[in-house]
């Protein structure tokens, strides 16, 4: 059985980038996507405009005073950001492989086991990638390629922009042990202050604890982690043909510091909704996702540890339509992540979809073949 090749796929300053491709006078200019009024803060960050210090979460009032003058503040396009998003996963389809695992509008999977050695090896395979979604959008990214989901998606941050990051069985150590623990994917702050009482500040500190000390402090998702950070995990990439790629419902908060019951609550008529329209479509589905966003007023903002939107997702092993199924994961992970911060936002969303009748088909061919 061959090695999985998964590569993620990371576009660079991706709103930003956007505005700078659809209008070329703002070429190596200083651009952010912002509301105009000075109590905003930057969404995204032209590569240019971080040359003066700026990045995703800088103040709007700050920006104009590091790049005076020169600052270009775009509000925002999100049909422009949307068709980009569709060119460069359509042409990884076309021109590559179909089996893409579309992430967010700006990333994504690629599973490359059985391509890659066309192109000779990895490396040559992610050049071509980065020339053809050049060629076709006039933008760069970023690409990590690893055996693991987790692995390659630290990859793709390593090298920004442009950047090309492979991480083997025979490197992994080096290249993910000795990064510090709040870089990893999937650590929450709840984890964070767990692993900062037991002194562990790098990934190989975590990896040195002992297995009973990771299950008592972190429960199975920090078992789960282990596994992930020493390469045990190898994750299937999640693709499937069909005329609906996602649905997804979310509710934004006016009101603060809303009880867990209440949000709950909440989660659980979005679970209703995104069922009834997978029933009304007549799909399962196999993967679905958290997403959440919380309140940030502090002029210092980290985005590594503040993002402007966070997505959890987890995979089932059979596909479904059953909202306690997909209720109760996402109750998992919500219970898992919330330390009592103030949500804006919260949605739930489905991937890795299949229409009942296709399922249906393919599980009696197999059961003919066996």
């Amino acid at each position: 059985m061959n090695q999985k090749v998964i590569l993620h796929l990371d576009m660079d300053a991706f709103f930003a980038s956007c505005e700078q491709a659809n209008d070329k006078t703002l070429k190596n200019k200083p651009v952010v996507v912002a509301r105009n009024n000075d109590k905003s803060i930057i969404i995204a960050a032209s590569y240019d405009a971080r040359k003066y210090g700026i990045k995703a979460g800088t103040p709007i009032f700050e920006a104009k005073q590091l790049a005076y003058g020169e600052l270009i503040i775009k509000e925002g396009n999100r049909d422009l950001y949307e068709e980009y998003s569709e060119r460069i996963f359509n042409l990884i389809k076309e021109q590559f492989t179909y089996k893409v695992e579309v992430l967010g509008i700006d990333e994504c999977f690629i599973d490359a086991t059985n391509i890659w050695e066309k192109y000779g090896n990895v490396q040559n395979l992610c050049l071509a990638i980065q020339a053809a979604v050049y060629q076709e959008t006039g933008l760069t990214c970023s690409i990590g390629a690893s055996f693991t989901r987790l692995f390659s998606k630290m990859g793709s941050d390593m090298k920004k922009p442009n950047g090309i990051t492979i991480i083997t069985k025979e490197n992994f150590k080096t290249l993910i042990w000795n990064k510090s623990i709040k870089d990893v994917i999937g650590v929450g702050s709840s984890s964070l202050e767990k692993m900062e009482l037991l002194n562990v500040k790098t990934v190989n500190d975590f990896v040195k604890l002992d297995e009973k000390i990771i299950a008592e402090s972190f429960g199975l998702s920090g078992q789960k982690m282990y596994q992930k950070l020493h390469g045990i995990k190898n994750d299937e990439i999640a693709y499937w043909e069909t005329s609906v790629k996602s649905i997804s419902k979310e509710k934004t908060f006016d009101k603060k510091n809303m009880a867990i019951e209440d949000i709950e609550e909440i989660l659980f008529n979005l679970a209703e909704k995104v069922v009834l329209r997978m029933q009304k479509n007549n799909i399962l589905a196999k993967t679905v996702t958290l997403s959440i966003k919380f309140y940030n007023q502090e002029i210092n903002f980290d985005k590594k540890q503040h993002k402007k939107r966070r997505t959890y997702s987890e995979t089932f092993g059979e596909y479904t339509d059953s909202i306690e199924k997909l209720y109760s994961r996402v109750k998992v992970i919500l219970d898992d992540i919330y330390d009592g911060e103030s949500i804006s936002l919260i949605g739930i969303g489905v991937t890795n979809l299949i229409e009942k009748d296709k399922l249906v088909k393919q599980q009696s061919f197999e059961n003919i073949i066996i």
